[in-house]
């Protein structure tokens, strides 16, 4: 195994303790939802910053997992162009895409950081049922769009090292 096959393998266990991460915050959202349509109805008394609180797990949800999501290649894929050039061509077009999500990304990336930096720096509030600071949901959208980032740069580099006659339908088990 090459060494960046043990990097790539290593960075997608990464982005599954994110996953996994997302998948608590769901339970959690699905039991804080569930806790409180049962209190509204049953007690007439809801949980208090349900919705704050239920805004700020999606953010979680969403931007922690979308790596994983790439990792795992389940972003949908637009073949229409590709599937009608030659193998060569469609790869060189594959890679400059990978190449342009990177960049694309890390621009996000670096504006997430900033809008996270300010939020710190003011302590920016959530003002709603209970009050509560921004700036670390902000800095989970910055992670996540940076680990996105990360992602399409080694996808990059993966699609440069697979052989050439590879489907379509890659894996990274052929790396």
């Amino acid at each position: 195994m090459s060494s960046f096959q043990s990097l790539y393998r290593a960075y997608g266990r990464l982005l599954r303790v994110f996953g996994l991460v997302s998948a608590l915050a769901t339970f959690l959202m699905m039991l804080l939802v569930v806790a409180n349509v049962l209190g509204r109805y049953l007690l007439n008394k809801p949980l208090t910053g349900t919705l704050e609180i239920t805004e700020s797990l999606l953010v979680l949800i969403i931007f922690l997992s979308v790596a994983l999501t790439q990792y795992d290649g389940g972003h949908i894929r637009v073949t229409l162009l590709t599937r009608r050039l030659p193998r060569s061509a469609a790869r060189a077009l594959t890679i400059v895409s990978m190449l342009s999500g990177a960049a694309f990304f890390a621009w996000c990336a670096y504006a997430a950081w900033n809008f996270a930096y300010q939020a710190w720096t003011f302590n920016e509030q959530e003002w709603g049922t209970v009050v509560f600071p921004l700036w670390p949901v902000k800095f989970v959208v910055f992670i996540g769009i940076l680990l996105l980032a990360v992602q399409f740069l080694l996808d990059a580099i993966a699609e440069t090292m697979m052989p050439i006659a590879a489907d379509d339908e890659r894996a990274m088990e052929q790396l």
